[in-house]
């Protein structure tokens, strides 16, 4: 697994902690926290989880886009369908 499809796999658990579904006054873990600051997102636990969110899922397009190469349209055309 290249260093890129790890950090996918971080960031991907890191979203289902945050974006999960939580009670208005419930701050943001510890464990969670840290987890953010070693990916370089800084954050305290009243950092808003939809700011988060956005920060994550903004990395993550970043480093889909980088993995997988745009694509092209396929190399042969289909015959039509008669």
């Amino acid at each position: 697994m290249s260093e890129h499809e790890r950090m996918l796999v971080r960031l991907g658990r890191l979203l289902e902690q945050i974006a999960r579904p939580h009670s208005c006054n419930e701050l943001l873990p510890v464990e969670v926290q840290t987890n953010l600051w070693h990916l370089g997102v800084p954050c305290n636990e009243l950092t808003p989880r939809d700011e988060l969110v956005s920060r994550l899922w903004a990395r993550k397009r970043s480093l889909l886009s980088a993995v997988q190469p745009e694509w092209t349209g396929p190399g042969v055309t289909p015959p039509s369908a008669a």
